[in-house]
């Protein structure tokens, strides 16, 4: 059984994370993997996601980030980063100012990520940039596209974030800042494929999100699904 964090920064911005720092707190309960991308405040920094990952190859996996406003600079980066090994994109739309569902902004990041048959990561809360009905636009207009929404639209609409993960096979609910209460009644209205543990890493109390997901599921299976193997079957590791 993989143990995978779906959600950790590295890097610099609003704090300094490196991928060493990322894999010594992985150390502390166990975890195989996790998934680093840039910090998405101002200038997102690519730079440094592959030299983390060439230190720690069977540890990191590299996703990186953009600004929908940079257009074209977004889409050549996101296209450079893809064909280069990155295996994701993660999207901020509140702190960058853009709704999920733009046409203009993010079709063509998504036309990109689908061709590379990569994934995305979206911050995921109650804002209108980036509520749970900016992804099902999406998931539905990309249905190829595995599509992650982090924080399961907490904190105002986690149900609504429920009931349209089960509507789009491709739509996904990622557990970090979730409280556990919350996290529980995600898994009693969808079920353990449909979810993915995140500690939106170096932010949250890592231990403690673990023990969140071991707190609510009702089986060895559930946790072992939860924990790694949603995200490992969407990304192809057995």
């Amino acid at each position: 059984m993989l143990k995978i964090d779906a959600h950790s920064h590295a890097g610099e911005g609003a704090a300094v994370w490196s991928g060493k720092q990322v894999v010594e707190r992985m150390d502390t309960i166990g975890i195989d993997k996790t998934i680093i991308f840039p910090f998405t405040e101002g200038f997102f920094n690519n730079q440094d996601i592959p030299r983390y990952v060439t230190e720690f190859p069977d540890r990191l996996i590299p996703f990186c980030a953009v600004n929908p406003w940079e257009k074209k600079r977004a889409t050549d980066e996101l296209e450079r980063c893809l064909s280069s090994g990155f295996k994701g994109l993660k999207l901020h739309p509140t702190l960058c100012g853009f709704r999920l569902s733009d046409h203009a902004l993010c079709d063509s990041l998504f036309e990109i990520v689908q061709a590379h048959k990569s994934v995305i990561i979206v911050h995921g809360a109650s804002d209108l940039y980036n509520c749970p009905l900016e992804f099902d636009r999406m998931a539905r207009r990309f249905p190829q596209v595995p599509l992650i929404m982090a924080h399961c639209g907490f904190f105002w609409e986690w149900e609504l974030a429920c009931e349209l993960a089960n509507e789009n096979d491709n739509l996904y609910l990622e557990t970090s800042r979730v409280p556990p209460f919350e996290t529980g009644k995600v898994l009693e209205k969808t079920s353990a494929s449909k979810m993915m543990w995140g500690t939106d890493g170096p932010f949250a109390d890592y231990e403690a999100e673990y023990k969140k997901i071991e707190r609510i599921v009702r089986n060895d299976t559930e946790f072992e699904q939860i924990i790694g193997g949603t995200v490992a079957g969407i990304l192809g590791f057995k």
